[in-house]
């Protein structure tokens, strides 16, 4: 699935204010992911982000509107993984929120 060049970008602008300046990007299950060191915390797709959840947040997160469990292929769901979908994180408060969590995730 190709990514959102956008969505990419909107991120990008987010990060210093998540506590991520020094975050990179690079092409991750098939979106553009953006990592702190080797970790990857969100991922752009084409309209959804994947983001990894801190797990005291995972079951909360997923009970949020517009949240499923990421399940690559079908498969069983990555017990640290949701998507969000692109209307949950239309506005930029809400895009900022996600990216704030991927990134306590892998700060832990």
């Amino acid at each position: 699935m190709p990514f959102d060049p956008g969505l990419a970008a909107r991120i990008a602008d987010l990060l210093p204010r998540a506590g991520a300046a020094g975050a990179r990007q690079k092409n991750v299950f098939g979106g553009r992911g953006f990592l702190l060191g080797k970790s990857t915390f969100v991922i752009a797709w084409d309209g959804p982000l994947l983001v990894k959840m801190p797990p005291a947040e995972y079951e909360a997160a997923l009970a949020r509107a517009g949240v499923t469990p990421f399940a690559p292929d079908g498969e069983r769901p990555m017990s640290s993984w949701v998507v969000v979908d692109a209307e949950t994180i239309a506005d930029d408060p809400e895009l900022l929120e996600w990216v704030e969590a991927g990134v306590r995730a892998v700060r832990g």
